[in-house]
Protein backbone atom coordinates (compact mmCIF):
# COMPACT_ATOMS: atom_id res chain seq x y z
CA UNK A 1 0.00 0.00 0.00
CA UNK A 2 1.03 3.55 -0.62
CA UNK A 3 2.42 5.65 2.27
CA UNK A 4 2.99 2.63 4.53
CA UNK A 5 6.44 1.36 5.56
CA UNK A 6 7.96 -1.47 3.52
CA UNK A 7 8.53 -3.62 6.59
CA UNK A 8 7.84 -3.54 10.29
CA UNK A 9 11.22 -2.02 11.24
CA UNK A 10 10.68 1.10 9.11
CA UNK A 11 7.67 2.17 11.17
CA UNK A 12 9.48 1.61 14.47
CA UNK A 13 12.57 3.55 13.37
CA UNK A 14 10.43 6.45 12.16
CA UNK A 15 8.63 6.65 15.51
CA UNK A 16 11.94 6.54 17.40
CA UNK A 17 13.37 9.30 15.25
CA UNK A 18 10.24 11.42 15.73
CA UNK A 19 10.44 10.93 19.50
CA UNK A 20 14.11 11.97 19.53
CA UNK A 21 13.32 15.04 17.43
CA UNK A 22 10.41 16.02 19.69
CA UNK A 23 12.55 15.65 22.81
CA UNK A 24 15.39 17.72 21.35
CA UNK A 25 12.96 20.47 20.27
CA UNK A 26 11.46 20.55 23.79
CA UNK A 27 14.95 20.91 25.26
CA UNK A 28 15.80 23.72 22.80
CA UNK A 29 12.61 25.61 23.63
CA UNK A 30 13.30 25.23 27.36
CA UNK A 31 16.87 26.52 26.90
CA UNK A 32 15.64 29.51 24.89
CA UNK A 33 13.15 30.43 27.60
CA UNK A 34 15.88 30.29 30.26
CA UNK A 35 18.13 32.62 28.24
CA UNK A 36 18.13 36.22 29.55
CA UNK A 37 16.47 38.78 27.31
CA UNK A 38 19.75 40.66 26.78
CA UNK A 39 21.39 37.54 25.37
CA UNK A 40 18.39 36.89 23.12
CA UNK A 41 18.49 40.50 21.90
CA UNK A 42 22.22 40.26 21.14
CA UNK A 43 21.77 36.98 19.27
CA UNK A 44 18.89 38.42 17.24
CA UNK A 45 20.87 41.57 16.38
CA UNK A 46 24.00 39.66 15.43
CA UNK A 47 22.18 37.20 13.20
CA UNK A 48 20.12 39.91 11.48
CA UNK A 49 22.95 42.37 10.85
CA UNK A 50 25.40 39.61 9.87
CA UNK A 51 23.17 38.72 6.93
CA UNK A 52 24.02 42.09 5.35
CA UNK A 53 27.48 42.99 6.72
CA UNK A 54 30.60 40.91 7.30
CA UNK A 55 32.07 43.20 9.97
CA UNK A 56 30.51 46.00 11.99
CA UNK A 57 30.32 47.79 15.31
CA UNK A 58 26.94 48.56 16.83
CA UNK A 59 26.67 50.95 19.74
CA UNK A 60 23.50 52.17 21.36
CA UNK A 61 20.98 51.49 24.09
CA UNK A 62 18.28 48.86 24.52
CA UNK A 63 14.70 49.57 25.58
CA UNK A 64 15.66 49.54 29.27
CA UNK A 65 18.45 52.07 28.75
CA UNK A 66 21.28 49.55 29.07
CA UNK A 67 24.23 50.18 26.74
CA UNK A 68 24.81 47.82 23.81
CA UNK A 69 28.24 47.49 22.23
CA UNK A 70 28.61 44.74 19.63
CA UNK A 71 31.73 44.43 17.51
CA UNK A 72 31.73 41.61 14.97
CA UNK A 73 34.82 40.94 12.84
CA UNK A 74 36.32 37.89 11.17
CA UNK A 75 40.01 38.69 11.57
CA UNK A 76 42.47 41.15 13.13
CA UNK A 77 42.65 43.35 10.02
CA UNK A 78 38.87 43.94 10.07
CA UNK A 79 39.06 44.63 13.83
CA UNK A 80 41.78 47.25 13.26
CA UNK A 81 39.77 48.85 10.44
CA UNK A 82 36.64 49.05 12.62
CA UNK A 83 38.64 50.52 15.53
CA UNK A 84 40.29 53.14 13.28
CA UNK A 85 36.98 54.12 11.71
CA UNK A 86 35.40 54.46 15.14
CA UNK A 87 38.24 56.69 16.39
CA UNK A 88 38.04 58.88 13.26
CA UNK A 89 34.27 59.29 13.44
CA UNK A 90 34.35 59.94 17.18
CA UNK A 91 37.05 62.58 16.62
CA UNK A 92 34.91 64.27 13.93
CA UNK A 93 31.92 64.24 16.25
CA UNK A 94 33.84 65.71 19.18
CA UNK A 95 35.43 68.31 16.86
CA UNK A 96 32.02 69.43 15.62
CA UNK A 97 30.75 69.70 19.21
CA UNK A 98 33.75 71.82 20.24
CA UNK A 99 33.10 74.39 17.51
CA UNK A 100 29.43 74.91 18.39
Amino acid sequence: MEGEPNNENDGVVDEEILKILRDSLKMKITEDRKMPSKVRLNKALVSTISEFMSCYRLMGYDIDGNPINLSITNNKMEQSAIDNMFIQEFGKFMGSRATQ
